[in-house]
């Protein structure tokens, strides 16, 4: 079973494997699709912003109101 990695990369969804050719998407979803059905069962992990091992904010970085 092969881990991909999805990233976002200036505006477009790359996914990438050890075995697997990098492959741009516009969407998330269009990206997941893709993955789904060419390794299904393959976990994804997405990494950056809004992915699941992204960094969370500081709440001192937060704006205040």
């Amino acid at each position: 079973m092969t881990t991909l990695t999805m990233r976002l990369v200036k505006g477009d969804f790359i996914v990438t494997g050890p075995d697997v050719e990098p492959m741009k998407f516009k969407s998330r979803r269009e990206a997941k699709d893709w993955c789904k059905a060419h390794h299904p069962g393959s976990p994804i992990t997405e990494v950056g912003p809004g992915g699941k091992r992204a960094v969370p904010k500081k709440l001192s970085e937060r704006p205040s109101r």
